[in-house]
Order: structure tokens, then C-alpha cells, then sequence
């Protein structure tokens, strides 16, 4: 995931074409920033046990093909992205909920790394 520094000072609606200042752009960034590391909390939570990780280690799904390296493909075709849900009557774009789904994947495949590591110091 890659990431640059800005700083935004306002902001347009789409469909309105008002302006949005400084304050309100910051309320609704972080509002979506909140509602993205929420969605990503749930789905490593749900997902952080042994049988997980080991499906993810193997790297295939249940028909027996490669995972893509796309982490928020992967998550959908093992059917655990409906593992988290926004509160109720909060529509997500899928955008962002694949955002979220990424970021879960590559902490669910770094403890996939960090467990084998783990392993390997332990049996030295």
C-alpha cells in the first residue's frame, strides 16, 4: 500500500458543488478513516486463529487454486469478507471495504510470517 503526504484544505461535494472547508473535511476523513480501521478490526479479528492463518500459509482456496495476491481478492473468494459489517443503516462503498479488506489481509499474512519465524527460532 502505498502512501504520499498531503494537506487538504478544502474540499468540493460532488453532486452539489459546495465547498467544504478545512473542518468539515477533516470530520469526514477521519469518519472514514474510523469506519475503514473498524471494518479491518473486525475481519482480523474473526480471522486470527490457526486454521486461518494455516489457509492463508497454504496460499489456495477451496477449489484447490493459487490465491491472488490481491489481499482483498483473496478474502473474498475464501468467503470471509462478510466477516465484518458497518453499523447498522451505514452503507460502505465497496471502495472502502476493500481497503479494509486488503489491510486485513496483510496483517493475517505478516503473523503467517511472523508465526513460521516464531517456529523456526523456537526449534533452533
Amino acid at each position: 500500500m502505498a502512501t504520499a503526504p498531503c494537506t487538504a484544505f478544502r474540499g468540493v461535494v460532488e453532486g452539489s458543488g459546495e465547498r467544504v472547508g478545512g473542518r468539515l473535511l477533516y470530520q469526514r476523513v477521519s469518519y472514514l478513516s474510523e469506519l475503514c480501521a473498524d471494518l479491518t478490526r473486525q475481519l482480523v479479528a474473526a480471522r486470527w486463529d490457526e486454521d486461518s492463518l494455516d489457509v492463508l500459509a497454504a496460499g489456495v482456496d477451496g477449489q484447490g487454486e493459487a490465491l491472488p495476491s490481491k489481499g482483498w481478492m483473496a478474502l473474498r473468494r475464501l468467503g470471509w469478507a462478510r466477516a465484518a459489517a458497518p453499523a447498522a443503516g451505514v452503507y460502505v462503498s465497496d471502495r472502502v471495504r476493500r481497503a479494509a479488506q486488503e489491510y486485513a489481509v496483510r496483517m493475517l499474512r505478516l503473523a503467517v510470517y511472523r508465526r513460521a519465524l516464531v517456529a523456526a527460532v523456537l526449534a533452533t
